[in-house]
């Protein structure tokens, strides 16, 4: 009975000790709580100098490296785009972080986004349609968009017709067509496509009204 007990207790203790010990191992995001599709995600994990080289589920990629700005000394890469989380496993430790696509594009035109009042003068120095990123939080930034390809909605004598452009560029004769149009008219750009570093993304209708 004692030959027993002693067993159990000295499993008990094993079990305490690796608990405590995965638990001393921190394994966190430098950027914040969760990993993005399309960037380098930098990842600290300390306290595991025994333990082997971190595992990563989901055949998303971690491998040894830095992200500059930020601390950590991992970086993973998320390879499927349908996956809604990773876990990182080092030693008896493990971290579960969940995985986002990169921020939805903000369309703007010459500094100018949805819905606001555009002059006609602003077609004179902007000549292309520019994607950013809106989300302030967002804590990559360097990170950049890139528009692919637009519609524009001509309107004439009460007819509506749809121009579509390669490229980020507004040609000549869309300029001219926006640029005799009075003020208070309301333009429109459709069937935006951006290229991000995740891949190419739809980005949402840009209207404005000309000032």
């Amino acid at each position: 009975m004692r030959a027993k007990n002693l067993i159990l207790v000295v499993s008990l203790l094993c079990f305490s000790f690796m608990m405590a010990k995965a638990q001393s191992v921190q394994i966190k995001n430098s950027a914040g709580d969760v990993l993005y599709r399309g960037v380098k995600n930098p990842v600290s994990i300390v306290n595991c100098a025994n333990d082997g080289a971190p595992s990563i589920s989901n055949g998303a990629k971690i491998y040894s490296g830095k992200v500059p700005g930020f601390e950590g000394q991992y970086v993973v890469e998320i390879t499927d785009p349908d996956i809604k989380s990773v876990t990182i496993s080092v030693g008896e430790a493990s971290c579960q972080f969940s995985v986002l696509n990169l921020p939805t594009p903000t369309i703007t035109i010459g500094g100018y986004r949805v819905g606001d009042e555009i002059p006609k003068s602003v077609f004179t120095k902007s000549t292309k349609i520019d994607a950013v990123i809106g989300d302030v939080s967002f804590p990559f930034k360097d990170v950049e968009y890139t528009v692919t390809q637009f519609t524009y909605m001509k309107e004439e004598g009460g007819i509506t017709s749809a121009q579509l452009v390669k490229g980020n560029q507004i040609p000549a004769d869309i300029l001219a067509d926006i640029k005799k149009k009075p003020s208070g008219t309301k333009i429109a750009f459709i069937g935006i496509k951006v290229s991000t570093p995740a891949g190419v993304r739809n980005a949402p209708v840009f209207t404005a009204k000309l000032k």
